[in-house]
């Protein structure tokens, strides 16, 4: 399946998607920027994933092929469904004249739906690359406010993402990373081929981010085609990563 694209977005909309890991800043960077378009929509992942009421499948650790990185069974499907569903509504937004902005953790099977709906069409790719330390501190640190966020979405502790979130807990009381599919997610963001602008934002605010991003759209752009995903695959190659220290007027 795909979007179908009929030549450039009516009134110049675009599409953006923003990739990373797991608290790497994907849906600040988008939430900011959709407000510095004229018009513009915000398209989580997550949310298109929490549209299934019953039988929703977030993925734990078990779930992960340790040969591959992609998840196996019905959290495997329901992670590429999500993605595919994020990207068709980014088309008929940008399709709309109203630019969209597709935030999720894209890599392996995921960036194969990405590929397979928006191939043919300019997108924005962007990956940030936020340290791992930095990363793991997030994630310690977001957890009050993703369980004040479940609760009051939920209402009940018994919900589709009550494992993974107790996991969390876990591994937070254990010392260990909140994010257990941490080393998973950055070995898919290696994998990615070289296309659109990978950013560090660590050294910067996010409203920086966001003026770097479009100060550098140009260099995000890529023509969605799955030859680019084979080409990546042998040698990884993550391309040159932006970080603060190599910005204009910055040491």
């Amino acid at each position: 399946m795909t979007s179908e694209p009929s030549g450039r977005p009516a009134g110049g909309a675009e599409i953006w998607v923003i990739g990373g890991n797991s608290c790497a800043g994907k849906t600040t960077t988008a939430r900011l920027l959709a407000q510095r378009l004229p018009l513009a929509a915000h398209v989580e992942g997550d949310e298109m994933q929490r549209l299934i009421i019953s039988g929703c499948r977030w993925a734990v650790p078990s779930d992960n092929d340790p040969r591959t990185g992609r998840l196996t069974g019905e959290a495997g499907v329901q992670y590429a469904l999500r993605i595919r569903n994020a990207c068709l509504v980014a088309a008929a937004f940008a399709d709309a004249g109203i630019t969209a902005i597709v935030t999720d953790t894209i890599v392996n099977e995921g960036f194969e739906s990405m590929v397979e709906v928006l191939g043919g069409r300019l997108v924005r790719f962007v990956v940030l690359r936020t340290p791992v330390a930095l990363l793991r501190q997030r994630g310690i640190d977001r957890l009050p406010e993703e369980a004040a966020y479940l609760v009051g979405r939920y209402g009940d502790a018994d919900h589709p993402e009550a494992a993974e979130f107790a996991g969390k807990v876990q591994a937070a009381a254990d010392g260990r990373p909140v994010n257990e599919f941490e080393e998973v997610i950055e070995r898919g963001l290696d994998r990615l081929p070289p296309v659109g602008l990978r950013v560090d934002p660590s050294g910067l605010d996010p409203h920086s981010v966001v003026d770097l991003l479009l100060d550098r759209q140009a260099e995000a752009a890529w023509v969605v085609d799955g030859a680019d995903w084979s080409r990546g695959r042998v040698p990884p190659d993550r391309g040159q990563v932006i970080s603060a220290g190599r910005l204009p007027g910055r040491s």
